[in-house]
């Protein structure tokens, strides 16, 4: 009697996955990088990137260093000049302006910037040439959710009460610290 296994495709086709796999465990290519991997596995600036930080919060003053020093130096003497100037400029006396009708209506805002934008983009792509179909299109469509945006009335509390905005939120927040042991 002959065995109907011997000869089916399931078999023809595990036969040939074993030799496949046989061949590839005992290629060069693979040794070499089974070798590759295990050096940089015992390298030192592996080790040092994988280690388990100590459990104990260290604090590094980074004004201390060399490297990072003198650049917080500098800025903050630039800052301090800055923070002098901005009592009496105008600049700064629009910037609270703005952030006070975003804390408003933070929806508003937006839009009216994103509608100014999405319009100084088709007006510099109509002067610069024949803008296509889809260009157009898009900076309608784009105009036409900015102009939404303008006729909203929540303020910036109610936004942060919403659901999409306790999802956003969740997604950009840092992971908890690990537990004490």
């Amino acid at each position: 009697m002959l065995d109907s296994n011997a000869d089916s495709p399931k078999s023809t086709l595990e036969t040939l996955e074993e030799r496949l796999r046989r061949g590839v465990s005992q290629s060069r290519l693979t040794g070499g990088v089974r070798t590759l991997a295990r050096f940089v596995r015992h390298s030192r600036l592996y080790r040092w990137f994988t280690t388990e930080p100590e459990p104990d919060v260290i604090v590094i003053d980074l004004r201390e260093t060399y490297t990072v020093g003198p650049f917080i130096r500098l800025l903050d003497r630039c800052l301090e000049g800055v923070s002098d100037a901005a009592e009496s400029s105008k600049t700064a006396a629009v910037a609270a302006r703005v952030d006070a009708a975003f804390r408003v209506r933070p929806l508003r805002v937006v839009g009216l910037a994103m509608t100014a934008a999405v319009l100084g983009s088709l007006v510099v792509s109509l002067a610069l040439g024949r803008p296509g179909t889809v260009s157009i299109v898009a900076h309608a469509v784009l105009v036409l959710i900015s102009i939404s945006g303008l006729r909203s009335e929540r303020t910036l509390e109610e936004i942060t009460e919403t659901r999409g905005w306790t999802v956003l939120a969740a997604a950009f927040e840092p992971p908890e610290p690990p537990e004490k042991r």
